[in-house]
């Protein structure tokens, strides 16, 4: 073998190893952001779902208030006319 042939095959060796490594490295950062995307997804689903589980209790809770008034008004009128019977 010359000295070139030798310095060809380690050139092609390295080239070689150095790729097989990229190849993994791509293979991974593409994994990774395939699970990061669908992490993201799932994160929006939930806060997607807080907000309505949310809105929903804010809703119930003016509902109740709402009931609420109503009766202390009717319990006001019930006492008022207890009053005036009296």
């Amino acid at each position: 073998m010359h000295t070139e042939d030798i310095i060809m095959f380690v050139l092609g060796t390295a080239t070689f190893i150095i790729g097989y490594f990229l190849r993994i490295v791509h293979n991974d950062v593409r994994k990774n952001t395939e699970e990061q995307g669908k992490l993201k997804g799932k994160i929006e689903l939930v806060e997607q779902e807080s907000r309505l589980k949310y809105q929903a209790i804010q809703e119930q809770t003016q509902l109740e208030i709402k009931n609420l008034a109503r009766n202390v008004n009717d319990l006001a009128d019930a006492v008022k006319e207890l009053i005036i019977k009296r």
